[in-house]
């Protein structure tokens, strides 16, 4: 629903709506945009395609799908970061709640895909301008502790609601409206990297990195080495749950070990 916030922006009231699909109604029928969720047993991609009418390039239906191991996923990488079983009454909400967050930002990157939306991999740089980013959990020390409670986004952000009401102008009509919504966007400082600028091995851009955060990758990533050697200095039989063979720390620590190079345990489209 966080799409509802860029058409209220520019004036469409309910416009965009989420429901339950009826038990009768067949997922693949052109006439329903899905959001199906899929329980994998292995780790799998997230997809946001359309079905678009190739006459007039309008979308058909929109069509995402989401896997249950990605949250599995964050939840074991938020065990790992914080180890939290010092006794047998350990509340782990705070783990679920940062792989549910990063879930939600999913659902609304794959959402953003099938409204016809790039990647915007310079948005980070414009704190969190977009969803249509990939996102390091934005996990912070604070007096000395690991912090999950601004891992990621809330909402939709600036570049977001930008480019909604730049498509809802036909250039041909609106060229001054599109020019003054370009301007305003320049105004703000926001900044639009996507794929064959950031992706492709030949490609080298001071803002368009995947996975990061903030203005400075270095800098950042300097943070992040911080918050890894924390985790790493913390990291033992805290991290799993009394009771649990020992042989399981390997899925606990693989995720934290490898934290700045989140790329190898996250995907999606």
């Amino acid at each position: 629903m966080w799409w509802d916030q860029a058409f209220e922006n520019i004036g469409y009231k309910n416009a965009f709506q989420v429901k339950i699909l009826p038990e009768d109604v067949d997922p693949m029928d052109v006439r329903y945009n899905v959001i199906q969720w899929v329980h994998r047993a292995t780790r799998g991609w997230s997809y946001g395609s359309s079905v678009i009418d190739p006459r007039t390039g309008e979308i058909l239906k929109g069509h995402v799908t989401l896997g249950s191991l990605r949250v599995r996923q964050d939840y074991l990488i938020a065990l790992g970061l914080t180890s939290p079983f010092k006794n047998t009454n350990t509340d782990t909400s705070t783990m679920k709640e940062m792989a549910l967050a990063r879930i939600r930002q999913l659902a609304a990157h794959e959402v953003g895909q099938t409204l016809g939306i790039a990647h915007n991999f310079a948005a980070s740089v414009n704190n969190r301008a977009s969803v249509m980013d990939y996102p390091h959990p934005l996990v912070e020390l604070k007096k000395g502790e690991i912090d999950l409670s601004n891992a990621y986004a809330e909402n939709i952000g600036e570049w977001d609601k930008f480019v909604i009401a730049y498509g809802d102008y036909l250039p041909d009509s609106e060229t001054e409206k599109l020019q003054s919504l370009s301007a305003q966007a320049q105004s703000k400082g926001l900044q639009y990297v996507s794929d064959l600028d950031a992706r492709s091995k030949s490609s080298a851009h001071s803002t368009g990195h995947l996975w990061d955060n903030g203005e400075n990758a270095a800098v950042e990533l300097t943070r992040v080495l911080q918050v890894r050697a924390k985790a790493l200095a913390d990291f033992g039989v805290n991290s799993i749950p009394f009771g649990t063979p020992m042989s399981e720390l390997e899925e606990v620590l693989v995720p934290i070990y490898n934290f700045i190079a989140f790329r190898l345990k996250q995907r999606q489209s």
